[in-house]
């Protein structure tokens, strides 16, 4: 009776083996998702990012993770601070030394004619005049803002180039009964023309 027994106790193990003894207990789905993929990765040292012209605020950074065991994560990190997109974002993974100081940008002060000067302070520029603001224009690519300037008058159309951003160039052109002062800009911003006592004040944002 007892070899009986043992006969139909192992028969009943045999039946509650399973078909493939190398199949993992826990599956893919209940470890997250992972990758089956074999592959080789560079180290990362350092790798630079440049944003949009438009980008004022970093609001968050998000990185997708390839774990240890394959699955696949994401971490965020909120950030909410004001950034220059003129700057590279630099994500490094070795210390990183910065020699070179920022580079200085000076008011600039141009006089193209008797009637307009014009000063440039960082994102400022001043058009020193005594003649009417008789409307303003923006344009894209490339974005440009223009003033016209209420002015009967004759002259050659001048272009004055810029190494500093925001603003890259001046352009002055005759109209008859006007002349138009058109901004050239490196990127896209949003502005606004103020009037005081010395004439109009070009502010970006």
């Amino acid at each position: 009776m007892k070899k009986i027994m043992l006969v139909l106790f192992l028969l009943s193990l045999a039946l509650m083996a399973r078909d493939n003894p190398f199949k993992p207990v826990v599956s893919s789905k209940d470890m997250g998702k992972a990758t089956n993929i074999l592959r080789t990765y560079a180290p990362l040292k350092i790798e630079k990012f440049t944003l949009p012209s438009s980008s004022r605020v970093l609001k968050k950074i998000k990185f997708e993770i390839l774990n240890v065991d394959g699955s696949i994560s994401e971490v965020n990190f909120d950030v909410n601070k004001k950034i220059d997109w003129h700057k590279k974002i630099i994500l490094s993974n070795i210390p990183v030394k910065f020699k070179n100081k920022p580079k200085k940008i000076e008011s600039k002060l141009l006089k193209p004619f008797k009637f307009l000067t014009i000063l440039i302070d960082k994102n400022r520029l001043l058009l020193k005049t005594k003649d009417s603001l008789i409307r303003q224009l923006f344009f894209s690519k490339p974005y440009k803002i223009a003033i016209d300037l209420k002015r009967t008058v004759s002259f050659y159309t001048k272009i004055i180039k810029l190494k500093n951003p925001p603003f890259t160039k001046v352009v002055i052109g005759n109209h008859g009964k006007f002349y138009r002062v058109v901004l050239q800009l490196d990127g896209k911003y949003r502005y606004k023309i103020k009037k005081n006592s010395n004439g109009y004040l070009v502010e970006l944002f």
